[in-house]
C-alpha cells in the first residue's frame, strides 16, 4: 500500500463547547486520540495540525509536542489552511486529511481510499446526493500542497476550491463504504455537546459489544 501522512486538523473555533473541542473527554481521553487511535495501524505518520502556539501547548499534554504543528499562516481561519500546513509538513507523497472529530472511522475507509488515490491528485468520498467529504479526503502531497497555496492567493479560502481546481480526483460513492460501514459511523463528527453526548452512547454500545 502507499505511504500516506495523516495529518488530524484541530484549528477549529470549538464555539459550541465549553472547551477547545479536540480536549472534549470521551470514554476517558480527549475526543481527538479517539480519532489518531483510529488511524494510527494505517499511517506511515500521523500529525496534528493547530491554529495557534496556545492551541499546542494544550494538546501537548496528550501527544507529542513535536508532532503538533501550528498553521502556516494566521490569516484567514479556514481549513483550506490547515491543509495547506499540512501539505507542506507531510514527510510522504499521499496527505489524508481527517477532522479531529471523527472518533469511529472504519478501518476499511483506508484502505479502500488508498487504493483509489494513486495516480490522482485526490481520492474524496462523496454522497449520492453529491455532496462531498473534502476534510476525509487524500491528496496527492505536492500538487495539492501548489494548488492550495494559489487558491489562498486567489482568496479562495473553501475545501470546494481546492478540490475543484484539482485535475485529477477520484470519487469514493458512500454507498460502496456503506457494505463495511452499515451506519456510516465513518462521516459522524461532533459540532455540538449534544453531538458530544450522542457519541458516548454509540461508544457505549460497542464496549458492551465487545465484552461479549
Amino acid at each position: 500500500m502507499i505511504q500516506v501522512s495523516v495529518a488530524i486538523l484541530a484549528g477549529g473555533q470549538s464555539n459550541r463547547f465549553q472547551q477547545p473541542k479536540p480536549l472534549a473527554m470521551v470514554a476517558g481521553k480527549p475526543l481527538i486520540l479517539h480519532t489518531v487511535e483510529a488511524c494510527q495501524a494505517h499511517a506511515s505518520e500521523i500529525f496534528l495540525v493547530v491554529h495557534t502556539k496556545e492551541a499546542r501547548t494544550e494538546l501537548a499534554e496528550y501527544y507529542p509536542i513535536d508532532q503538533i504543528i501550528v498553521d502556516v499562516m494566521p490569516e484567514p481561519t479556514c481549513p483550506l489552511v490547515g491543509a495547506l500546513t499540512a501539505f507542506k509538513h507531510a514527510r510522504y507523497p499521499y496527505t489524508q486529511l481527517l477532522p479531529c472529530d471523527s472518533p469511529l472511522i472504519h478501518p476499511i475507509f483506508f484502505e479502500i481510499l488508498w487504493s483509489m488515490v494513486e495516480g490522482y491528485a485526490a481520492a474524496v468520498p462523496r454522497w449520492p446526493n453529491g455532496w462531498i467529504e473534502p476534510l476525509h479526503s487524500v491528496f496527492h502531497t505536492e500538487t495539492a500542497a501548489q494548488v492550495a497555496e494559489q487558491c489562498l492567493a486567489r482568496n479562495e479560502i473553501r475545501m470546494y476550491a481546492l478540490i475543484s481546481a484539482l485535475h485529477r480526483v477520484i470519487y469514493l460513492s458512500t454507498n460502496a463504504l456503506q457494505r463495511f460501514d452499515p451506519k456510516l459511523h465513518t462521516f459522524i463528527n461532533v459540532n455540538s455537546l449534544v453531538d458530544l453526548q450522542k457519541l458516548k452512547k454509540i461508544l457505549g454500545r460497542k464496549e458492551r459489544y465487545k465484552a461479549r
